[in-house]
């Protein structure tokens, strides 16, 4: 769950605040173009990214802590007289990793939104639904700079959501959405970088010799129709050319990691909060698994 699941919290609370705070799309493994050598690994290069430990990369701590508060809401719907079956919480590997993509398009694989949250609970009667988040009146929430997120306050998530974190819930929240929102302005802050900026020049003028007039390859990426066959689009192809052709994803990534770790360096507290949460996450979850 953790990174792969949106409409939860901790093990959860990260793929919430990255739905919220992100624009991006999401992908799998970058596939080499068709007919073409395989660029640089965009997928490892996310990897190095100072935020995505944070974010983004399956660990079997996630794993635990996602699992214990899956059988801790089991366990609190059954004391209510309900059968709850999510789906249980995969095991961390290169196929449940995914990344966002920062810099629109890179490859001519189709890039998705990620996981589509299992539903299972819809089907439901209110009175399951009330034993499992509570009444609709009673919420916690937490905003950041630019979002704000609710959750419930009551029911049998809440129930393992405070199993796991005490009286820090809230706090998690909040940290988690200062640390996805740090994110997004690290993106930001590479439009005042040079080497970026030069790199940005560099796929502008490849794109309009291509006869595609951009500057913003991930509005170019937000501007195809999702029934788009990018392997056949002539703006796709250029895209995925242009990168290739001028080292885009290799120097953009770069500057990314130096643009996050700025911003990491600049709040220490926020960094050792997350950090203290999740060791104690982890600590209940190997109590509660056993």
């Amino acid at each position: 769950m953790v990174t792969r699941k949106i409409a939860a919290l901790v093990a959860a609370a990260t793929a919430v605040v990255v739905a919220a705070c992100a624009a991006w799309v999401y992908s799998g493994r970058t596939d080499p173009s068709p007919g073409r050598p395989p660029q640089a690994d965009a997928g490892r290069l996310s990897a190095r990214l100072p935020f995505y430990p944070f974010l983004h990369a399956p660990s079997e701590r996630q794993w635990r802590i996602a699992t214990a508060e899956r059988r801790l809401a089991i366990t609190c719907m059954a004391a209510h007289g309900y059968r709850y079956t999510p789906a249980e919480v995969p095991r961390p590997s290169a196929v449940t990793a995914d990344h966002p993509l920062p810099f629109g398009l890179e490859s001519l694989t189709r890039a998705t939104a990620g996981p589509a949250p299992t539903a299972s609970e819809q089907r439901e009667s209110k009175a399951f639904l009330a034993a499992l988040y509570g009444p609709d009146d009673r919420r916690v929430s937490a905003e950041g700079k630019s979002i704000k997120v609710s959750w419930p306050a009551q029911g049998c998530q809440a129930e393992a959501e405070k199993r796991l974190l005490g009286t820090e819930r809230l706090r998690w929240l909040r940290t988690t959405i200062a640390i996805g929102e740090g994110e997004q302005q690290a993106r930001r802050n590479l439009a005042r970088d040079p080497a970026f900026r030069a790199a940005d020049a560099r796929w502008a003028r490849c794109m309009r010799a291509a006869g595609v007039a951009t500057d913003d390859p991930v509005g170019l990426l937000d501007s195809l129709p999702r029934t788009t066959v990018l392997a056949t689009s002539p703006v796709a192809r250029a895209d995925v050319r242009c990168k290739g052709d001028t080292e885009y994803l290799r120097t953009a990534y770069a500057r990314l990691a130096v643009a996050q770790q700025a911003w990491l360096d600049a709040h220490p507290a926020t960094v050792a909060t997350w950090r203290s949460l999740m060791r104690r996450q982890d600590r209940v979850a190997r109590d509660v698994l056993g």
